[in-house]
């Protein structure tokens, strides 16, 4: 599938992977990289402790 298209809500995120089965497509999707403010010191830091995949339902 090679296509481009404006998906609503996802302006800035990569994709990372299409997989087409069937009716149903899933992308797989990336945010990019920023600091954050550390909730002990308040300083920045680009570390985070842990990262998780989430999926989100879309209906037709």
């Amino acid at each position: 599938m090679n296509f481009i298209m404006n998906i609503p809500g996802l302006k800035g995120v990569t994709i990372q992977k299409v997989e087409e089965t069937g009716e149903r497509i899933a992308l797989h999707v990336s945010l990019p990289k920023k600091e954050h403010s550390c909730p002990n010191c308040h300083q920045l830091t680009s570390k985070v402790h842990d990262y998780r995949v989430q999926k989100i339902k879309h209906l037709k």
